[in-house]
């Protein structure tokens, strides 16, 4: 299996399946809250990269910064889970995790 998959899957459980109902509704409105999503999904990537032997700690900032600069913008544009917000969402944080596969890979 491709290495690359890891980090997708790695993705879908720190954004999804470490996300209940009471942090994706209140990460719109607390800081904490949406840097403690960020965190967690980034804590995801990191075992991940370990993993597939692509982590450095210099990725952590770009990924924490980067998902909760992207969070935070479609929190505050999305009307919901049909918006276009959330693809775009869901596309940077891919190619967040392409990045850290290619740069260090």
């Amino acid at each position: 299996m491709d290495p690359f998959i890891w980090l997708i899957f790695a993705h879908f459980i720190g954004d999804w399946a470490l996300q209940n109902e009471w942090m994706a509704q209140n990460k719109k409105i607390y800081f904490y809250v949406m840097l403690a999503h960020c965190m967690i999904w980034t804590a995801c990537i990191c075992v991940a990269a370990e993993y597939i032997g692509v982590y450095d700690p210099i990725q952590i900032p770009f990924l924490v910064l980067g998902h909760y600069m992207v969070d935070k913008w479609k929190c505050k544009e999305s009307k919901g889970l049909d918006s276009w917000h959330l693809y775009a969402d869901q596309l940077w944080h891919i190619l967040q995790i392409y990045i850290i596969y290619c740069w260090w890979d």
